[in-house]
């Protein structure tokens, strides 16, 4: 397993002295990504994942915004984001303490498979917020196993059985989380054209033109079929091709002009928005 300090983690300079984070990765299933931490000031910007993110709430309450709803997670709380649903994250009152996994589509359908004993498809779990004291010990247990447990088998037999009881309780099978709605083959174009020029400025005007769309169609047009901007969309696709990249060595400064970030400045600020540790630091994890 890869890991690393909380004091490699935390860019001192970047972080509140009473924010902690702890972030590794473990790529014996499938570069699953951890994160421990402690907010007090930091708050994640609007943004998507395109894997799982699941955990459990240990102290105090954090707010956030989940698909166009509001809401607030506190204590001994069970939290689950879908794939490519749209939340941000602060802290409320006096900052919360979490432990949280990024499991992959791939992992959580695996773990499906082993529950109903056939294939499966996407894992949708039906409800983003609950309590569930057993399913909340068995991840808090699982998460602070992949951290400290010196034993391969000990890790793996805490993840499985955890993931189990969640998948088996709160789990549903359903077909892609995203959807695209009638303009999908317009949608489509845009998407592949976006992730071709991740590295140009692109315009919002040439995007529509494209497809022959006015911005206004477009926005709205992304909107109902992705629940994000295409503005929105587009950063987290250079968050996430900054991920791959930072994830193969490559230095902050040339992964920021490659993937059409301002400049480094500008990528370290959106990259901590969505992913809770610096560019630096998320490279740090790759290289243990």
């Amino acid at each position: 397993m890869s890991m690393i300090t909380q004091e490699a983690a935390v860019n001192q300079d970047s972080l509140s002295k009473r924010d902690q984070v702890n972030f590794w990765r473990d790529p014996r299933w499938e570069d699953l990504e951890c994160l421990h931490a402690t907010f007090v000031n930091h708050s994640y910007s609007p943004h998507t994942h395109d894997t799982y993110v699941m955990g459990v709430i240990e102290q105090g309450v954090e707010c956030y915004r989940l698909n166009g709803v509001n809401r607030r997670a506190v204590a001994g709380d069970v939290c689950i984001v879908n794939p490519g649903e749209v939340h941000d994250g602060s802290p409320g009152e006096n900052g919360y303490r979490y432990r949280m996994f990024y499991p992959s589509v791939s992992l959580i359908s695996g773990i499906s498979e082993q529950v109903t004993e056939r294939p499966t498809g996407q894992v949708h779990f039906r409800n983003a917020l609950f309590q569930d004291n057993e399913v909340w010990r068995l991840l808090a247990g699982a998460h602070y196993a992949l951290q400290t447990a010196p034993q391969s088998l000990e890790r793996d037999s805490a993840l499985t059985e955890a993931a189990t009881l969640l998948v088996k309780r709160h789990g549903e099978l359903r077909g892609p989380v995203i959807g695209i709605g009638r303009e999908a083959s317009a949608i489509r174009r845009v998407c592949e054209y976006i992730q071709d020029n991740l590295d140009q400025d692109l315009d919002l005007s040439i995007l529509a033109q494209l497809v022959g769309f006015s911005p206004y169609r477009l926005i709205r047009s992304f909107r109902l079929a992705l629940g994000v901007t295409p503005h929105a969309w587009v950063i987290g696709c250079r968050v996430k091709r900054a991920k791959e990249f930072l994830a193969q060595g490559h230095m902050p400064v040339d992964v920021a002009v490659s993937c059409g970030f301002y400049d480094q400045a500008h990528m370290t600020r959106l990259f901590k928005g969505a992913i809770g540790v610096t560019p630096g630091k998320y490279r740090t994890a790759f290289l243990q």
